[in-house]
Formats: C-alpha cells, structure tokens, sequence
C-alpha cells in the first residue's frame, strides 16, 4: 500500500497520528491543549528590497509533528507526479532556481511576474477543501480538518512551518496546471518556483493573453492570465511585473538567462568585496549604503557556494587539470575555505586520512577523556562539495594535496589568525610516505602545521571497538 493510499484510508484522528509516526493522545495534546498563543514565535527578517519578511516559527513539539506530515505529504505529491514534467521547482528535492531558470534560455522573450502574500493567501478552508475535493486525496472531512489544523495558524499558512511549502506546491499545482495550457496554447514555456511565475517564449510577437504592452516600457498582464491567476484564489504584485527582451539581460528567479543560467554580474562582485573585507579586518559587511549589516562566515561561505554551484557546470577546464587552473569562482571559493577552517579556526583542527578515523578518535577521546586536559578539537568533515572545490581526494593524497595549497593559499589574509593548529593525521605505513616526502621539499617556516603519525590499536571496552592513538609527533 502507498502513502497515499493509506492517507485516503484513514477516517479518525487516531489512524492519521499512526500513519506519522504519533500516539493519538499526543497529537491531540499538541492540537488542543497547548494554548494557540503559544504555539509559535514571531519575528521579521529583511528581505533584499528592505522591505521586512514576517516569520511565523512553530514550537519544537509543533514543528517535529509538521515536519512528520509534511514527509508524508511529499511522498504523496510525488507519487502523483511521478509520470508528469516538473512545472514547480521549489521546495522540491532535485529541484532549485538553478532548474527553473533552465527552463527559460535562449528565449526572445521573459516575462515574470509575482505572486502576492503567497503563504498567508492559502487558508484553513482552502486546505481543509482541497484535500476533501481533490481527486488524489479525497480524504475523509475529519481528516483534512485534523491536517488543516496542523498547517494552518490564524487562518493561513505561516512563513518557517515545514508544512507551508509541500501544502503550497499541492494547491500552486492546480495553478500550474491551468497556467501549462495557457502556455501550450500560445507556445510559449511556464514554470514556478514558489510565488514567482515566468513564461518564455520565440515567438515574434508575445502572446497578449499573457501580457500586453501600454507603451516602450511598461507591460501589464493580460485579462486572460489576470482572470486565471485571481480565480484561482491568488493575488498579483503588480511591483513586480516585468518583461525582457533578448537584446537586454533576461532573469528567471534571479539567475541571468540569456544564453546560460548564471549570477547577476553585481552579485559575484558583491560577494568578492565582502570576501576580500573579510581576508583583510576578520568582519564583512552587507547591505545598502544607509544600513550596513555585520555578516558571518557561514553566512558567506552560503552565498560563494550559491554562486559556485551556479557556475560550476560551466567551469569548462578538465577535472584533471581543475585544481592547477581554476576559475575565479573556484580560487574566491577555496579561498575562503581555507580562511574557514585553517585560518581562522576557533579550535584546534584534525584532518584525518579516512573517513572512519573521526569516529573512532571521538570515541576514543570520548572514553579516555581526561578532566585536567582540554582537548577541544574539531575535526574536518571532507565533504563531498569540499573535495569537488579543492580538487582533492580522499586519503594521503588529498593530504598532500593540502600541504601543496597550504602556503600559498595563507599568505593573502591579513588579518589576526592562525591562533590555532592544524593537525594532519595519517596512519604511519608505506602509503605516508608521500608526506614525508612533502614536507622534506618545503621549508619547515612554511607549513604552519602539526604533522602527526599514528599506530592504530583496536580494543574491546564495554562492547564497543575503541582505536587508541599511539602518537608520534614528527614535525611542529
């Protein structure tokens, strides 16, 4: 039996609590007991235009119990469109800006418009509704009543519950379906990605169902599209109608869409100033000219890999030779990670040869730990995206890798660092050997590390494979 199948199936509380994961008492208790003010936190958030977004965050018990139907809810809207063509792109897993912007290359004409008040503009009844009325789920009245009253808060869906998008994508989809026809209709090409609807097309002229000209500059939406969008229940920002021509740049979601998905020009310069402020003062900041913003290093090292991912298919040199000639994108991006972690790292940093090595040294650590010794380490996750940005592998020659890049990847920050070591870790065998050799062909000033060779030794205690260290230092 599918999710789905067994969404329909349920006809009380108590089969929907089973069927995610709860005993019925404690969704009930969640539902009907904790006071309705109480259930969620307010703030705003500045959006990029200044203009204030308002988030509604559920409690930790309410968000856990929307997080567990919002699963199931995905595994339902998958199942139902498995066989169609993704017309909506957020909030999907494989689906981004990076896909819907794909949509739209190449195309004489982009025109985009917004949705107003998306969230807030789906409410209890339209939920409730349409998982009552709606073919795929035709769920019992109960039921939807019960799913409505976990979603929705104050009659709408808040902005920072984990169920406001997969409900939004559900009912955005009769939209998408309605708005499809119109496009094959006038040959032209749809997707959404959340509240922002683009349609392209090469036709010679636009389609005037869609969008129509007042004069040279301004262009308005026509009835057609107006009448669709409104009587479906959604509101137009009429602020951000807009449509481009080939001779001019074309954005879908934010990405330039002329010939290829990629960064506004003004974005990647922002984000290099804010990476060079960085590497000089220890701070960067963000924002217009009248409200200058204190960033964090994880908050830019979110939007160099934002822009690295954007620009990482087109990076035409070859894997081989990547590492000797990056791109901009990819030197900015590495630079950055070695300000991170090697830099300005808060702890001391161990980098192991395997995978495995982290777990058995925090176990280790963990069973031997000493109350008059502080060993506040952090290791170094070698992430999949980490390795694909330094051009590196996993194992001693991703090591070595390191030790190659180490100087001359340090020498450009100037501001206070190094407060901390870095520690190499590498099992003292024939394959180290590499290391060794490494370190022989520099100079000892030039490696601000601490190299260490280790003997593994593996114990039983207490029903768990502990791997003592036996360490012998080598270099400082």
């Amino acid at each position: 039996m599918t999710k789905l199948e067994a969404l329909r199936n349920c006809k009380t509380l108590g089969d929907l609590a089973t069927l995610i994961g709860y005993k019925p008492k404690s969704l009930s208790f969640i539902l009907y007991k904790i006071p309705q003010q109480n259930k969620y936190k307010e703030f705003s958030i500045p959006k990029r235009n200044g203009d204030l977004r308002k988030i509604k965050a559920p409690i930790e018990r309410l968000k856990l119990l929307q997080r567990h139907l919002a699963n199931l809810l995905n595994e339902c809207y998958d199942e139902i469109n498995k066989n169609t063509h993704s017309l909506s792109h957020g909030f999907r897993k494989n689906h981004s800006i990076l896909s819907n912007a794909s949509k739209h290359i190449n195309k004489r004409y982009v025109f985009n418009l917004d949705l107003q008040d998306f969230f807030p503009s789906v409410n209890f009844g339209r939920v409730r509704g349409f998982l009552i009325k709606n073919k795929h789920f035709n769920l019992s009245e109960k039921v939807a009543t019960v799913i409505a009253q976990i979603a929705c808060h104050e009659n709408e869906l808040p902005q920072g519950s984990p169920c406001s998008p997969i409900i939004s994508n559900l009912i955005g989809h009769l939209l998408d379906i309605r708005m499809v026809n119109l496009a094959k209709k006038t040959k032209c090409t749809y997707s959404r990605y959340a509240d922002d609807l683009t349609f392209s097309t090469n036709n010679k002229n636009f389609p005037q169902k869609i969008a129509l000209t007042k004069n040279e500059n301004k262009w308005i939406i026509g009835d057609y599209l107006r009448k669709e969008i409104t009587n479906l229940g959604f509101k137009i920002n009429e602020n951000k109608t807009s449509l481009q021509y080939k001779i001019s740049r074309q954005t879908a979601t934010g990405l330039v869409v002329n010939e290829k998905p990629n960064i506004k020009r003004e974005y990647y310069k922002q984000a290099r100033a804010m990476c060079h402020e960085l590497f000089k003062t220890n701070n960067f900041h963000y924002g217009n000219k009248d409200q200058q913003i204190v960033g964090t290093i994880n908050q830019l090292v979110g939007i160099v890999n934002f822009i690295y991912k954007i620009k990482r298919p087109h990076d035409t040199d070859k894997t081989s030779k990547r590492r000797f000639h990056p791109t901009a994108i990819t030197r900015l991006y590495r630079q950055l990670l070695f300000y991170k972690h090697f830099f300005a790292n808060d702890n001391p940093l161990v980098i192991c040869e395997g995978k495995t090595d982290i777990i058995y040294l925090k176990c280790a650590l963990s069973e031997l730990k000493n109350p008059n010794i502080d060993l506040d380490l952090r290791f170094l996750n070698m992430t999949k995206n980490f390795k694909d940005v330094l051009a590196i592998s996993q194992g001693i020659s991703g090591l070595v890798s390191i030790i190659e890049m180490y100087e001359n990847h340090m020498k450009i920050f100037k501001a206070q660092g190094k407060k901390h070591p870095v520690i190499i870790l590498a099992d003292n065998d024939s394959a180290s050997e590499a290391i060794k050799n490494k370190i022989k062909q520099m100079a000892v000033h030039s490696i601000i590390m601490l190299i260490i060779y280790i003997s593994p030794l593996f114990l039983i205690k207490k029903g768990k494979l502990l791997k003592i260290c036996f360490i012998k230092l080598l270099l400082i």
